[in-house]
This record gives structure tokens, sequence and C-alpha cells, in this order.
């Protein structure tokens, strides 16, 4: 029965997420979406912190120690190791960004002033104050923005040597766009999230979905920036043609990625006939969704640990349950 418990908080917590992308079907707000994604990828660690509490409630309890030998020992591995597998993915995520922040200082330079001037324009479009800009000797494509607390934006020389003006203009507007959605700390997070629940396929759907969509999103900022979709069509295009003749490995979230992302980014912005407006987001809906769906998951959780605590002697419904016996 004590495993019973954890078993079906994971069944709770799957069938909710599945709910959930459901509902995400009918959102078309890019933050909307990812608000949504984040609470998927949130809900497990909910309701870990519940099974651990679970845990802490009876695991001194005559229930659980007068429980088969079997019952009683998964009861006590399987909420122990999935805290355990969450605790790794944490370390894996502060490795992950000590790694990157220290990539990024040991290989990046100053970069000239005609070229942080076009970054600076393309900030105050944004409301950005002087972004920082370094650049990278390499013969590579590369374009990042990584930091929690300064945010910076990285570039290889390829790119300045290959891109024209307009082309790297829209790189740079595509690249703030990471800053103004503070990309880089989402998806920091959100790795962290599926890294410590990698065993639940939700996980694993919305990270990929959060991934995918943060470049189409800020494909949609930078065209609405410049009003020059082809420039970044065309830069993507070079990128993916020397991504192609030549494969590379990156170790931080670029502009480019997948071969079929890049793809259908390019036709994307190919088919893009206006002006790109962003359309008025109804995150206020979105966050009473998600923040509903919460709590009635922890309400459902906490009534069915509630009965089946209650059923087996050890839980606050237990003088219910004897009552209602006797």
């Amino acid at each position: 029965m004590h495993t019973l418990l954890t078993l079906l908080s994971i069944l709770f917590v799957v069938v909710a997420c599945y709910l959930a992308f459901g509902i995400l079907h009918r959102l078309e707000g890019w933050t909307s979406r990812r608000d949504l994604q984040f609470w998927v990828l949130v809900v497990p660690l909910i309701s870990l912190i519940l099974c651990i509490g679970a845990l802490l409630h009876f695991v001194y309890r005559d229930c659980l120690l007068s429980a088969p030998t079997w019952d009683h020992l998964l009861a006590l591995v399987l909420p122990v190791s999935m805290g355990l597998i969450a605790c790794g993915g944490v370390v894996l995520g502060v490795v992950r960004l000590t790694l990157i922040s220290w990539f990024v200082v040991r290989h990046g330079s100053r970069v000239t002033p005609e070229l942080q001037a076009l970054a600076d324009i393309q900030a105050e479009k944004l409301g950005l104050s002087h972004p920082r800009l370094l650049l990278r000797v390499h013969d590579r494509p590369l374009a990042l923005t990584c930091g929690l607390w300064q945010p910076t934006l990285l570039l290889s020389t390829w790119m300045i040597e290959q891109l024209d003006r307009r082309e790297l203009e829209a790189v740079l507007a595509h690249e703030l766009a990471h800053v103004v959605r503070y990309d880089f700390l989402a998806i920091w997070l959100a790795t962290m999230l599926r890294d410590a629940f990698f065993y639940l396929p939700t996980s694993r759907m919305a990270y990929s979905q959060l991934q995918c969509e943060k470049e189409l999103a800020c494909d949609d900022v930078a065209v609405g920036l410049t009003n020059r979709p082809l420039a970044l069509a065309s830069a993507l295009a070079k990128v993916w043609q020397e991504l192609v003749s030549v494969p590379t490995f990156g170790i931080a979230q670029s502009l480019v990625e997948r071969g079929d992302l890049i793809e259908t980014r390019i036709e994307r912005l190919m088919a893009v006939t206006k002006p790109i407006v962003s359309k008025s987001e109804s995150r206020v809906s979105s966050l009473k969704i998600t923040a509903l769906s919460l709590v009635s998951l922890v309400v459902v959780e906490v009534m069915t640990a509630t009965v089946i605590l209650g059923l087996m002697g050890c839980g606050p419904m237990m003088a219910i349950f004897s009552k209602f016996m006797g």
C-alpha cells in the first residue's frame, strides 16, 4: 500500500502533464506556452516533495514497520532514489553553468566599436541598456547568449566575416531577444528539471518544446525589429550550409541547433509576407490555468494519500475509518 502511494503520485503527474499538453495546443502566445511548459516541468518536483513528506510522515509508524518486506523497502527506496536523482540534476546544472561561464570568459574578447554600436541600436529598440558583446576567434559559426546576472552575447569571427551587415543585424536582434525573454535562465532551469526527472516522458517533451519555441519566438522578435525576415533566413542558410559541409558540436545555447529546426525556421521566415506584430498574450489567463491545475493536482494527491494512509491506519483519516468500521 505504501508503494502504491508513490506509484499513484507518479501516475497523477504524468496524466496531469499530458492534459496540460492538450491545453497547450490552444495557446498561441509564446510566453503563455512557455508558462505552461514550465508547469509541466515543475509539477514532478511538487509531487516529489509531497512523496518525501508522506515518507517522513509514516517512516517510523507501525503500519510501515509491519508492512511486507518488499512494500517496506520499495516505499523507502522509490522516494529516496527520486530525490537523489533530482539532486544530481541540480548538481549537473550548476556544473553546466560553470563550464559555460568559463568558456565565455576564456574565449571572449572585446568587439570593435562599430559592431558594439550595431548591437546597441537593436538593444535600444528592445529597451535594453548597452549589452555586453564579446568576440571569439573561431572559423566556425557561433552565436550564443548566456549569463544569469549579466547577459553576454558571444559571436565567432566567422559570423563577422561571412555575414553582411543586414544579416548580422538580424542575428544580433535574435540574440538580444533571448536576453529580453531571459531564455538562458529559463533553459538552464528547464534543463535541471529535465535531468532531475529524465524518466518522465512529459519532462523530455516539455523541454524539447521549450528549446524549439524559444528560437521561433526570438525569430519573431528579430523580424519585428528589423522588418527583414529574409536577412535572418539568409544568415541561417549560410550557417546551415557551413554546418552541413563540416559538422560541428557546440557546448551552449546558440543561434543554430538541429538541422530540422533550422530548416523549419528558414521556411517560416521565407513565408513572412508582412512585418510581424506581437499578439497580445493572455498571460494572466495562462497563469490562472497553471495555478488552478497545480492546486488541483496537489489536492488530488493529498486526498489520495489521506485515504490510503487512513486505510492503513496511520493517516489523519484513521479516526474516521475506525469509527465507520466500528
